[in-house]
């Protein structure tokens, strides 16, 4: 896991660490400034197969989380990232404007998120949080290998 594209032309990103638990288990340690307002916020999501390159692969999405979260109805690619904000970053799930704060997490994404029959090979995951003239708020890449006994790291 790593932050991706700093520094930001709207945010100040002030602490952003990869973290490993006794257990394996890896999070990202953010701490994210955010002066001003905002009442739009686009979130994209692509993976990455690396065969000898990384490559797209099968997930490749944007929603506006602004108006996803007034109007409270998704659709299915949707409804699973708003469900992955409420239950791993509960503290971004309200209803816009966001920002006017420094915003700190330690954020975790759960194996339950990632689906079950992925092809065994390495996975790179781009998130990226962009305001309406896509001026990149946030980013952050997750690796991933998937093996035949399931997500190894």
């Amino acid at each position: 896991m790593q932050c991706i594209e700093a520094p930001y032309k709207l945010t100040h990103l002030e602490r952003c660490k990869m973290e490993q638990f006794a257990n394996g288990t890896v999070g990202l340690n953010i701490s994210l400034h955010a002066p001003t307002l905002f009442n739009y916020m686009e979130i994209s999501a692509k993976t990455y197969y690396k065969y000898t390159t990384y490559r797209p692969f099968m997930i490749d999405w944007s929603m506006e989380y602004c108006q996803a979260a007034r109007v409270g109805k998704f659709n299915p690619p949707t409804a699973l990232v708003m469900r992955i904000i409420e239950e791993s970053l509960p503290e971004f799930y309200y209803p816009c404007p966001h920002g006017n704060r420094t915003y700190n997490s330690f954020w975790l994404l759960e194996p339950k998120f990632i689906p079950d029959a992925l092809a065994s090979g390495n996975y790179r995951l781009d998130i990226y949080f962009r305001d309406s003239a896509q001026v990149v708020e946030f980013a952050v890449q997750v690796f991933g290998v998937v093996r035949k006994q399931g997500l190894i790291g």
